[in-house]
């Protein structure tokens, strides 16, 4: 896996003071450099020597290409790569690492370092669950403050931390000049831990950058002792971020992007001057448990939902799940998909690759399209242009990852009326009655309708179920609600909200059982052990 080193390389002979971060960088920087331009035929070697070392050039141009997208072996490698540097091209011994910016008598007392070093250790036990052991193990969030202090990493220190071996020491080393030099800086090892998301430059004054902050369980923490150092820090790690699949460049007239990464990570950028500064979210999608929903759902009765939830994909129900951020939509959303039919094709759009439905459930016909206008400086194709071609795919059932725009909400009640036999979507509403008027909005806004009235009567004949979700401060998800539309024209507003099933706090409730005519509705699309069953349900 190794590049072989020629020439020699001036090492740090009698170097007392520390050898700093950048330094090192430099110095592998330079080593690559060499390696790259080296013309291999003046050393005069034989054939099979030479294709080898000509193979090791172009692997190694590659996976520098590739650094920082998210490509975990791709990471490994290049980090294996400076590890034989450090070790064959340095000569680096058990002294000398005694001086560098890392294991310094300075820089070892330092709370990132230490923070570094137990991530190191738990990663050693437990892979990418390393960050959830550390918080959990010693409860470093068990209070209100979403904050993990550099007075908790030194207890935990204490507690837990030991002196490396000189081999631990050199991967641990290789790992922070990798991050400085092609990865992700001080978010680096975070990025590829099992969290919901990592963000940097968002929190902060003008001119400090000490502005890292993890999503876990569904709070934002903010890592005050990580620090980014520079704005020029935060404009190479976003750059880097979208690099992946190379989308375009982020430029001051766009401003922003929104990418994956080779982990199906998504990733937002924004830079000046549409933002403040340099910033990025990466939110990590590779956490989302391959869960049922009776898995999934939890709590006391924890059936009524499940069962209603199973019935309503059944029986072919256009449903909403909405929510705030981080409630949970995409994991209910997916784990609902196991109960359509198989039989039922599934065409998906999204803004981002998210769902990435098709690894879940392999044997089954789905199709995801993506809006790419928002990747392209000119052109690309919007929600409603892909929803067009999605419609002429012999889509059964639609599911639309989230309903952000007055476009891709207009169309999505017009496929409800004539298109695929259900639909199912996100949305971020509060409430089922905000979420029927944003969506009676856009087809205002996009001069489907004059009238409010009639926009609002083709809105709730389409969209049936509301299905709520909420998360409490202290991180936990749970379905709030799960409501009923029942268009009716004797009431003020058309429509009547009928709350079928509540979470009171300890348990699942049901409050009402669905409508009459709903439910003939559903009958229409069950087989007939279906229907038997169905008949003999209380939902």
């Amino acid at each position: 896996m190794s590049v072989e080193e020629t020439g020699s390389l001036e090492l740090f002979e009698g170097k007392q003071q520390e050898i700093t971060r950048q330094e090192l960088v430099e110095r592998v920087s330079e080593h690559v450099n060499r390696i790259l331009r080296r013309n291999l035929y003046e050393l005069k070697l034989d054939e099979k020597q030479t294709f080898r070392l000509l193979r090791q050039k172009e692997e190694l141009r590659r996976y520098l290409k590739e650094a920082g997208t998210g490509n975990l072996q791709v990471k490994e490698y290049l980090i294996s790569f400076i590890q034989e540097f450090l070790l064959n091209g340095m000569k680096m011994d058990e002294e000398m690492i005694k001086h560098t910016f890392f294991f310094s008598e300075k820089g070892s007392r330092q709370a990132a370092v230490r923070f570094d070093i137990l991530l190191f250790l738990y990663k050693e036990q437990y892979g990418s669950g390393a960050m959830e052991k550390l918080i959990e193990e010693h409860g470093l969030l068990s209070g209100t403050e979403n904050v993990i202090t550099e007075e908790q990493i030194e207890h935990v220190y204490g507690v837990c931390g030991r002196k490396l071996k000189f081999i631990e020491q050199i991967e641990l080393l290789s790992r922070k000049i990798y991050a400085y030099y092609k990865g992700l800086g001080a978010i680096d090892e975070l990025r590829d831990m099992k969290i919901d998301g990592v963000s940097g430059g968002v929190s902060g004054k003008e001119g400090t950058y000490h502005s890292a902050w993890i999503f876990y369980h569904g709070r934002s923490v903010w890592l005050p002792f990580l620090d980014f150092e520079r704005e020029e820090e935060l404009e190479r790690i976003s750059r880097n971020l979208c690099r992946y699949h190379q989308p375009g460049e982020i430029s001051r007239k766009k401003g922003y992007l929104v990418h994956e990464m080779a982990d199906h990570a998504r990733v937002v950028v924004a830079r000046p001057d549409f933002a403040e500064n340099w910033m990025f979210f990466i939110r990590k999608l590779d956490n989302i448990p391959e869960v049922s929903l009776q898995q999934l759902v939890t709590g006391g009765h924890a059936e009524i939902p499940v069962e209603l939830l199973k019935w309503l994909m059944k029986g072919c129900q256009v449903t909403a799940v909405t929510g705030m951020q981080g409630c949970g939509k995409t994991t209910l959303l997916t784990a609902m998909v196991g109960e359509i039919p198989e039989e039922y094709t599934i065409r998906v759009l999204e803004l981002a690759f998210e769902l990435h439905l098709r690894e879940r459930y392999q044997n089954r016909n789905i199709v995801t399209f993506r809006e790419t206008a928002g990747m392209m400086e000119h052109g690309g194709i919007g929600g409603q242009e892909a929803l067009e071609v999605q419609k002429k795919t012999d889509g059964a059932v639609s599911i639309i990852g989230e309903v952000v725009s007055a476009k891709v909400a207009s169309w999505m009640i017009e496929s409800g009326q004539t298109g695929s036999l259900f639909t199912i979507f996100t949305h971020h509403a509060k409430s089922t009655r905000s979420l029927l008027l944003s969506l009676r909005n856009s087809l205002l806004k996009e001069g489907s309708f004059q009238s409010e009235r009639v926009a609002l009567e083709q809105v709730t004949e389409v969209v049936r179920f509301d299905v709520h979700l909420h998360m409490s401060r202290e991180g936990q998800r749970y379905i709030e609600r799960i409501s009923e539309i029942v268009p009716d024209t004797e009431s003020p507003e058309g429509y009547r909200i009928v709350e079928l099933v509540r979470f009171d706090g300890e348990r699942y409730v049901k409050l009402h059982t669905i409508s009459e005519t709903t439910r003939a509705e559903m009958v229409k699309w069950l087989t007939k052990e279906e229907k038997e069953a169905f008949f003999n349900v209380d939902i």
